[in-house]
């Protein structure tokens, strides 16, 4: 039975034996889930921070009324829930399941354009990094700086020699040199900070939702204990476990 009202209510269906929800099915996850670092069997809790309750298309019409814009969708995961930001319901085939009850703490509404997500690389021993999949305004205007602040020092001293050697030839070729790496950097960004940690050892360990970096470092804590991360000083690290 379909009921609209509030903002978990859109398109929310109960059954006789309670509210249902969605849940992805083993072995279906798309390309678009798995960067998100979904796996199958994991069920949707929450929408915006709101128990969710219906069917796909319940889903996909929330989505719709978001134009274009991205949902925070919490998923029951082992260790802790999983919060990501996702712009499509296309993660995966989703089979309906008796809703799980919220857990304490989780019903306050959460603004997804207040978040963004933040890709996790982990290495065996528990080290890890951390980047927003968001490409930083910074990485635009200024790559050189951007790929050394993230530690990525070969394309970021190449961009650099690149840069000064078209600046004692004119200043104009340096400003082409410039606008053509800012180009660059928006499709390269994310593929250079992969390569960069896989070669330090580190692999794909999901995404977590996050409002800061900050805010990050300390869900994956939260969610493994222990941890370290690779570039944070070992002060930072204690505050944000703490």
């Amino acid at each position: 039975m379909s009921q609209l009202g509030g903002e978990g209510g859109i398109g929310a269906e109960d059954t006789p034996s309670g509210p249902m929800t969605l849940r992805l099915r083993e072995g279906s996850v798309t390309p678009e889930g798995r960067r998100l670092g979904l796996t199958g069997g994991e069920v949707l809790l929450s929408v915006n921070g709101v128990a969710f309750s219906g069917k796909e298309t319940a889903l996909t019409a929330r989505l719709l009324m978001r134009r274009g814009k991205p949902l925070a969708l919490t998923f029951a995961r082992e260790g802790g829930n999983l919060l990501v930001l996702a712009g499509t319901t296309a993660l995966g085939r989703w089979e309906q399941v008796p809703a799980l009850p919220a857990p304490e703490g989780d019903a306050a509404r959460i603004d997804p354009d207040g978040l963004r997500n933040y890709e996790v690389m982990r290495g065996p021993e528990g080290q890890y990094d951390l980047y927003a999949v968001e490409v930083p305004l910074l990485a635009v205007i200024a790559p050189p700086l951007w790929l050394f602040q993230m530690r990525v020092w070969a394309p970021g001293a190449t961009l650099l020699v690149g840069m000064v050697a078209a600046a004692i030839v004119t200043p104009w070729l340096s400003l082409v040199v410039w606008l053509s790496a800012a180009l660059w950097i928006r499709g390269a960004a994310l593929p250079l900070l992969r390569m960069d940690r896989q070669a330090r050892g580190l692999g794909f360990a999901g995404v977590v939702a996050a409002r800061s970096e900050t805010e990050a470092h300390k869900l994956h804590q939260a969610r493994s204990p222990g941890d370290r991360c690779i570039f944070c000083p070992e002060k930072e690290t204690a505050a944000q476990a703490a």
